[in-house]
């Protein structure tokens, strides 16, 4: 938790990936389109901010593949999210990293 902590005063962005929701919520089990308005996977996302301290902004729920053959464009579409998010708040930090190293330059 110590290191956790002194990586987010680095200034480095954190997410959480809040994994198998399918799982925690019957709701989302049956139609994973409503991970989003489920207030069961809402309580455990806020628990998690509460806990580590992440924004809730940085705490992306996925379903996992793990019993199915085909995939499926609803989980595909919930994990490409999540990784859009990784992506952006990563090219968001490295873009204000060299803001900050211009500006030094000069």
């Amino acid at each position: 938790m110590k290191k956790m902590m002194s990586t987010s005063l680095t200034g480095i962005p954190q997410v959480v990936i809040l994994t198998k929701v399918d799982e925690a919520c019957p709701l989302v089990k049956t139609d994973i389109k409503k991970v989003y308005t489920s207030k069961y996977i809402k309580q455990q996302m806020e628990k998690c901010s509460a806990m580590l301290g992440t924004p809730m902004n940085c705490i992306l729920p996925v379903k996992n593949y793990h019993d199915e053959i085909d995939l499926n464009n609803q989980i595909d579409e919930l994990l490409l999210k999540a990784l859009k998010h990784i992506v952006n708040f990563a090219n968001d930090y490295v873009m204000t990293v060299a803001e900050k190293a211009c500006e030094k330059a000069l």
